[in-house]
């Protein structure tokens, strides 16, 4: 529960396809009205059971918050994933949480489901003792399926009791989908006993078997009787409109809330419960004979749905590749703030915003750090990147609460691997909105990921050049590095009246250190030494290390030498205040300044600088 309002977490996928669509927003507005929300956790393909290698997109459900959900719904045959199914359950028991499972049968849960078997015993009724079909063959899905195999058992029944005899002849297998039932159809004709009914599994296949027997000339349903099953849009879009049997989501919207409110009021058991689903009669058998067109609004909402998406997916395309090319994390940020892009914000695990880190090394398929960073939101004036904890869900989720319409929960990854999460929050059940999703989810995870993965190429990039730049032991230039740096600052001065300064700090008693405490004691005094000339030098300075214990420091413009002289020797007192190594880190520092970067050479400048170091040192051992 989040401020009095109970929360339903719904785990499914394609929230773009119409009948899931159709389904969230009849449960919402019923939720809706009992005050209670909806958090969807979709992913934008199905899983299609794939355990052993689970993409990183299947991490969203892992995102379920239990401390704060009330009831959970899992659509199964839409996430198509034993693993996932079994994960879910077992976090809802730690919890107590009831869990409603659509389309599968699991122990302790509420149990909903369409009455298949009864379905399709309808369809196949209605072809032979309707219409009086004198023999009939089957287009099944899969060999060993079990959908498949409790549908062929109910078309045998039915013939044989009204004396059609059935043999094996009369079982062709479509594997569920478009090319294999169109193989069996053509199988069929080539037989030359076409029956005078064709009973296929679902509606994919038999579109595509009447398009095959139409382009053979046969008329449906004058030559042949053609039936599907499942009920999906495309059959009011098929010619002829398909007779089938309406199994979509949304016929058991009311027998989901009934069970969810039980499970809410404290009242639900474990049990299970069938839905018969109903039987659409038309064109393809002969019960409706509609002129071949389709209604205005079905046409609208298909065109609409159809250009936008080509037109959207162009945009998201751009903003994809600018965001791979930002210069910075919030840079990548302000690409998205376009029409295309509404109703949602980026949370990002806090890593992704260390371009130092090798973020995509052995990360799980479901890594989410607590510590979470808001990379972008629609709807916010003067918006802000920041820190955020993963247990905020979205930041101002009471806000996005309020209008009562579904969270909607997408992982974005890139190369498998979880970057963190975007929450729609639309205002409405527009399907164009749902449609968008997946290219949302597309752009910014392609867009991120490939920006995250640049900026660790140019760290390491920038890495490699240091390596031949600086000194690997104190961090300041090598001499080699220092010298064309050199030559190019006095070649850009030569003209000018510009004093340089030459700093020169030399480490005291190194061999000394390095015989009683070790060569790692002497490495330490040397790095001490170069710190304390890079943190007291201004900012422009160019600082070697000229010799084994030798730093030197070139600065070009005003400084105040004795001020630097100061701040060396107060960093290294205030190291050996601090520290417990047994030894002391001092240096001797010399200075020189010239008026004008033409007037001395630099080893001229180096000269000067080490006679006046030397003073220093020649004082420090006679004191």
């Amino acid at each position: 529960m989040i401020n009095g309002r109970k929360i339903v977490a719904l785990c499914t996928s394609r929230l773009n396809d119409p009948e899931n669509s159709r389904f969230v927003a009849e449960l919402n507005e019923l939720l809706r009205a009992d005050k209670t929300s909806l958090f969807i956790y979709n992913i934008n393909t199905d899983l299609y059971w794939n355990d052993d290698d689970l993409r990183a997109e299947a991490s969203v459900f892992s995102l379920i918050d239990f401390s704060v959900t009330d009831a959970v719904v899992i659509m199964y045959e839409k996430i198509k994933s034993e693993k996932i199914t079994e994960q879910l359950i077992s976090r809802a028991a730690e919890s107590d949480t009831p869990v409603i499972v659509i389309d599968a049968e699991r122990e302790g849960c509420i149990n909903i489901g369409f009455d298949y078997k009864k379905g399709f015993e309808k369809v196949v009724r209605h072809v032979i003792e309707e219409h009086g079909a004198k023999s009939a063959a089957i287009i099944a899905g899969s060999r060993n399926n079990s959908f498949s195999e409790e549908r062929i058992a109910v078309f045998k029944r039915v013939i044989e009791e009204n004396g059609i005899p059935f043999s094996d002849e009369l079982v062709y297998y479509g594997n569920f989908w478009a090319k294999p039932a169109s193989e069996a159809a053509e199988q069929l004709i080539a037989s030359g006993n076409v029956p005078e009914a064709v009973i296929c599994a679902n509606d994919i296949m038999a579109i595509n078997v009447c398009s095959v027997f139409q382009e053979h000339g046969y008329k449906i349903p004058e030559d042949v009787i053609v039936t599907g099953f499942d009920g999906i849009d495309e059959i009011n879009y098929s010619s002829p409109r398909l007779t089938s049997c309406y199994c979509g989501s949304a016929g058991l919207c009311s027998a989901v809330y009934d069970s969810v409110k039980e499970a809410l009021s404290g009242r639900a058991k474990p049990s299970s419960r069938l839905v018969e689903p109903t039987l659409i009669l038309s064109d393809s058998c002969g019960c409706q004979r509609s002129d071949g067109t389709t209604s205005v609004n079905r046409l609208r909402s298909f065109n609409d749905r159809f250009y936008r998406y080509q037109d959207d997916n162009m945009l998201l395309s751009d903003i994809s590749d600018r965001i791979l090319a930002a210069k910075d994390i919030f840079s990548a940020a302000c690409l998205m703030f376009t029409d295309v892009i509404q109703d949602l914000c980026v949370m990002i695990n806090r890593t992704v915003t260390d371009r130092t880190h090798n973020y995509f090394s052995g990360k799980p398929y479901d890594y989410f750090e607590e510590d979470m960073f808001l990379f972008f939101q629609t709807g916010v004036e003067n918006f802000q990147q920041r820190p955020v904890k993963r247990s905020i869900i979205a930041p101002d989720i009471e806000k996005l609460m309020e209008p009562g319409y579904p969270l909607i929960f997408n992982v974005i990854s890139f190369l498998n691997v979880p970057l963190g999460y975007i929450c729609f929050h639309f205002s409405g059940y527009d399907i164009i909105n749902y449609t968008k999703i997946p290219g949302v989810v597309s752009t910014v995870s392609g867009g991120l990921g490939g920006f995250l993965n640049m900026q660790y190429q140019h760290y390491l990039t920038a890495r490699i050049e240091d390596m031949y730049r600086l000194d690997h032991l104190t961090g300041l230039y090598n001499r080699q590095s220092f010298s064309r740096e050199f030559d190019k600052q006095m070649k850009l001065l030569s003209e000018k009246s510009v004093p340089v300064t030459v700093v020169l700090a030399d480490l005291d008693g190194l061999k000394a250190i390095n015989d009683r405490f070790g060569h790692a004691a002497g490495d330490n005094a040397i790095r001490v030494t170069a710190s304390a000339l890079k943190e007291a030098c201004p900012e422009g300075a160019l600082c070697v290390r000229f010799g084994g214990d030798e730093m030197l420091a070139v600065i070009c413009g005003s400084c105040n030498a004795v001020e630097i002289k100061a701040k060396i020797r107060k960093y290294l007192n205030d190291y050996n205040k601090r520290s417990s190594n047994g030894y002391t880190v001092s240096a001797s520092v010399g200075t020189y300044i010239t008026n004008s970067a033409g007037d001395v050479s630099f080893e001229a400048l180096v000269k000067a600088s080490d006679s006046d170091m030397y003073i220093e040192k020649q004082a420090k051992k006679n004191k």
